[in-house]
């Protein structure tokens, strides 16, 4: 079991980073905040491995501290730092680390670099032990081994070596310059000539370009072999592939802006949630006051119609940033698909042909409406992408009964809606279809997909009790086959307009906190022509006011407000007012970010989403009357 040294001056990181390794298996010989006492415990304690952080309290920084623990004790450093600009990771690709994390980090990425760490360090102990087991080791090393002169001239390398940069042979190495496979020659030149100002050896981050051109991250380990007099300078080199981790890397960040992404797309939708809602609000009003004119009923219908595709293009924004609460409902596959038809249209391009085949006798399943039009949207910007030229997309449903003589794609006993995407573009190699389901992979070229879309297809067909499988031919096209049980109860009908509301004798007082000139204005419009007193209150503060010379009210309220959120709104009055209903509303459908400051067992509550129609609030405002 290995021995680590932590030196982290923030104490909470530092526990943190105990409790992982720990964790993993290793043995945490003790945490230090500063670099002097770093190395005096790396003296008594002879631990294999030291987690240092650049910043350090004390007078010396991480960076010059593994310099010296690496030279005076023999023992590996890896460093932690939250800063990645060109000085920093200029002295770091110039120092002695033999790794470099840049927080905030993942387990696996702390594990994989421990690991290669010690690796690295043990295989430089072997070498250095045993010169008769040096060239087996040299042959033989999963590293891309190589030794040279002064001058960066090859002269041997291994098998490795040869195929870590794609060479056919290692006669067309021997007496090539290493610098004629770096990206970037200068580079190259620059991090040789550190190696050499230096006494013993060290590890540096290279870039290399293999002979099809494309490019290969290595950590390098350099060191000089021991020379007489009358022996010319010789470089001995080992390379490990780090080019997986450097992906990783990548695709951590890009997930991470795909995060910010998402946060911004709620923000937006909550915005038009509340514009939505006063417009759907007011439409249903002008449509109660015009009844008798056809006319301009048809005109506020077209309104009210528009309106929806309004909801339905937010809870599309909001399922695509997977923002949106998942709410499964029993929906009816076809009706979907053919609403989803035209912007399916808009995705692909003209010399595409979309084609729907909806044949399925029974197209009834339980799944959250806006997952699944993210899956089929995920599917066709897949199959447009894999067709160059002209090509066809064919959607198609059909009813599957499978019984227990049924092998088709593993799927269990029962009926299934099987939803086929197929195409006719490139295809998918037999070692790629192995891996097309794994987060972050993708065969699309570099910055032309995250490699998240079939994993998100995959998690929501799962999560609806479903299965998908594919079959692909390279140069004929792919077939992708997803099974969802099948529900025999139909869904009830969703207008597009609201139906008018039986006439309902309603009273009471409702205090309505809502921050939005116009949604509050509309809330109090219609509360206040149902029957309800309504106060207004435009600030969380202006509503405790009011409340303090009512005795018997509810509370309507929206829960993101500036001073004071919804739900500490609703705990303050209740201290006067146990038992206090209150209708909260708000235009987020993620409200974990917002946490009441106390619980709420006073109250008695029920939740709207934005946008709503007269028909529904009414309708949630009767059975919070009843709680």
């Amino acid at each position: 079991m290995a021995k680590i040294i932590i030196c982290e001056d923030e104490n909470i990181v530092a526990l943190d980073i105990k409790r992982h390794l720990e964790r993993f298996g290793y043995e945490v010989a003790g945490i230090y905040d500063c670099a002097e006492n770093a190395i005096s415990a790396c003296a008594r304690d002879k631990p294999n491995l030291v987690l240092m952080d650049i910043q350090l309290s004390g007078a010396m920084d991480g960076l010059d501290a593994s310099t010296i623990i690496y030279q005076n004790h023999n023992i590996p450093v890896i460093m932690l730092t939250a800063y990645a600009d060109d000085i920093t990771l200029a002295r770091v690709k110039d120092g002695l680390p033999f790794g470099y994390i840049l927080k905030p980090f993942e387990d696996r990425e702390l594990k994989t670099a421990i690991e290669i760490a010690l690796f690295r360090h043990e295989m430089d102990e072997k070498l250095r032990k045993s010169e008769a087991r040096y060239r087996t080791l040299f042959e033989d090393a999963p590293t891309a081994n190589f030794t040279a002169d002064g001058n960066g001239i090859l002269t041997d390398c291994n098998t490795t070596f040869i195929k870590l940069l794609d060479i056919k042979n290692k006669e067309d190495v021997i007496g090539q310059s290493i610098f004629s496979y770096f990206a970037d020659t200068d580079n190259g030149n620059r991090l040789w000539q550190s190696f050499l100002n230096r006494t013993n050896g060290v590890s540096q981050d290279w870039e290399l370009k293999r002979s099809d051109g494309t490019r290969v991250f290595v950590l390098a380990t350099l060191s000089i072999l021991p020379r007489t007099e009358d022996k010319p300078l010789e470089i001995q080199g080992y390379l490990l592939d780090n080019t997986e981790h450097r992906d990783l890397e990548n695709q951590l960040r890009q997930a991470q802006k795909m995060e910010a992404i998402g946060r911004l797309a709620g923000g937006i939708a909550h915005d038009f949630n509340n514009i939505i809602t006063a417009i759907m609000g007011y439409g249903n009003l002008l449509r109660e006051d015009i009844e008798d004119n056809p006319l301009l009923k048809e005109e506020v219908e077209g309104i009210l119609s528009a309106t929806q595709r309004a909801v339905n293009l937010t809870r599309q924004l909001l399922s695509f940033s997977r923002k949106q609460a998942v709410e499964a409902k029993v929906v009816n596959i076809h009706d979907i698909l053919k609403d989803l038809e035209k912007m399916i249209q808009r995705l692909v391009n003209e010399n595409i042909q979309v084609t729907l085949a909806l044949n399925a006798s029974t197209p009834f399943v339980s799944i959250d409406p806006g997952q699944f039009e993210q899956t089929i949207v995920n599917l066709v910007v897949n199959a447009r992408d894999a067709i160059k030229g002209n090509g066809s997309i064919i959607i198609q449903t059909k009813s599957v009964i499978c019984d227990n003589t049924c092998h088709q794609h593993g799927i269990k006993q029962g009926k299934w809606l099987q939803i086929i995407v197929k195409d006719n573009g490139c295809g998918i190699s037999a070692e790629d279809m192995q891996h097309i389901f794994e987060p972050f992979f993708t065969t699309k070229e570099k910055d032309k997909g995250t490699g998240l879309g079939l994993s998100t297809v995959y998690a929501i067909i799962s999560r609806s009790g479903g299965q998908i499988a594919v079959e692909s031919t390279v140069g004929a096209g792919t077939t992708f086959f997803i099974y969802l049980p099948e529900v025999e109860e139909k869904s009830e009908s969703i207008s597009n307009t609201a139906q008018k509301v039986e006439p309902k004798t309603r009273s009471g007082t409702i205090i309505v906190a809502e921050d939005d000139e116009f949604i509050r204005g509309l809330i109090s419009r219609l509360l206040a022509k149902s029957g309800y007193r309504v106060l207004e209150s435009t600030d969380p503060h202006d509503a405790i006011r009011i409340a303090e010379h009512e005795k018997d009210y509810m509370l309507l309220t929206d829960i993101v407000m500036p001073q004071m959120n919804g739900y500490d709104l609703a705990t303050r009055l209740s201290e006067k007012s146990p038992g206090l209903k209150v209708l909260f509303i708000s235009g987020y459908q993620d409200r974990s970010f917002i946490v009441p400051e106390k619980n709420l067992e006073n109250i008695k509550s029920l939740f709207l989403e934005k946008p709503f129609s007269h028909e529904v609030l009414l309708e949630t405002i009767d059975k919070l009357a009843v709680l």
